[in-house]
């Protein structure tokens, strides 16, 4: 583990088959950056939690650092579309779950179905809606619900929720659907995801969907074989796509690519492009959508854009705030403050992102931590 002394592991659900290293998938050579010796011990547990359809999805709780301050509720951080645990936990310096344990939250890190050590639940299968084919966000979505209570089951109290990119769409559906899952969340984080994509530089893939639909999967193969030992080499344009390029560290840039992809699942895809549209996103039978249910929001809501960020442009981030009562909304990049521009990822692992951005989510969770 990067600069970070561990106690030894404890799972009180699931033990992680063949590791023993909490951030796991790194080698020994990614662990000796630094004398551990000034660091906090952060201890971490491994639990599983079901959805309705019978799906296990694994979770890491990092517990609070002992002499940190006592905070009243846990806080859940959930990755994007094709994205895992690693995109909070890629390795130390830019580690959010260690950052956050160690100004004294109960954090939990979490992994969708199809993803990371949740690669295997429920087998890809979509079974909301009773539609046939891959998992798609309507899945997630249950993922989503299943999670917030099981941290809720084991706390005690409601949570706070930090999700980035597809992360964040769940947030904001979760948080307006109302029942017994709203009412067990505190506060919500959005990075980089909104339920409105108009101008998302994933339109411009839409050319290719004629022939992707009648795929099961993409795979990830491509970013980790391909893409990762060039990147921040050749200047490409998934380096421009995924990274404002002057606000991110190249090495940072290529474990990224090396770790934190998972296989798409292509009626996710097709769901999504739903949101695409002015009308923003739709379930996957084209009934429901929800964006009308983003007026019942009744937690407080913190909206994170980049000023670089062609995944998801500051527009569909600002429209969506526009819709939530109360929503703190702010962009980051040169215009307001900020040393640098900010892209997709930055906002997660950029140079600055511990002060820029995590010092706000920080003070956010501090106001509302009540």
């Amino acid at each position: 583990r990067i600069g970070r002394k561990t106690g030894p592991k404890c799972s009180l659900e699931l033990a992680a088959p063949g590791s023993t290293n909490p951030r796991m998938g790194e080698s020994s050579k990614d662990s000796a950056r630094q004398d551990a010796s000034s660091l906090p011990v952060l201890r971490r547990e491994v639990f599983e939690c079901t959805t309705h359809d019978m799906c296990t999805l694994t979770m890491w709780r990092c517990f609070a650092a002992p002499t940190a301050p006592t905070r009243k509720h846990s806080v859940v951080l959930c990755h994007g579309l094709a994205s895992n645990r690693f995109t909070f936990d890629l390795q130390a310096d830019v580690s959010v779950v260690d950052y956050l344990a160690e100004q004294g939250w109960d954090t939990w890190l979490v992994e969708l179905r199809g993803s990371g050590m949740s690669k295997n639940a429920g087998d890809g299968v979509c079974s909301v809606g009773g539609q046939e084919g891959g998992c798609c966000f309507d899945d997630h979505l249950e993922d989503c619900r299943a999670i917030i209570e099981k941290v809720h089951s084991v706390s005690g109290k409601p949570v706070h929720f930090i999700g980035h990119s597809m992360g964040a769409m769940l947030l904001q559906c979760a948080a307006g659907g109302g029942g017994a899952v709203a009412g067990k969340l505190r506060s919500g984080v959005s990075i980089g995801g909104s339920l409105f994509m108009e101008d998302s530089g994933w339109k411009s893939f839409l050319v290719l969907w004629p022939v992707v639909k009648y795929l099961p999967t993409i795979h990830a193969n491509f970013f980790q074989m391909a893409i990762a030992p060039l990147s921040f080499r050749l200047n490409s344009f998934w380096d421009k796509f995924f990274f404002c390029q002057s606000n991110v560290d190249p090495k940072v840039a290529r474990q990224m690519f090396r770790k934190n992809w998972e296989p798409m699942s292509t009626a996710l895809l097709g769901q999504l492009r739903s949101a695409f549209k002015p009308e923003g996103l739709f379930s996957r039978d084209g009934t429901k959508s929800y964006v009308q249910s983003l007026a019942a929001i009744r937690i407080p809501m913190l909206v994170l854009a980049g000023a670089a960020d062609k995944q998801c442009p500051p527009s569909g981030l600002e429209k969506l705030a526009g819709m939530v009562a109360g929503c703190q909304y702010e962009c980051l990049g040169r215009d307001t403050g900020q040393a640098e521009q900010y892209g997709h990822f930055d906002l997660i692992v950029g140079a600055r992102a511990r002060d820029e951005v995590w010092g706000k989510v920080l003070r956010f969770l501090e106001h509302h931590d009540r």
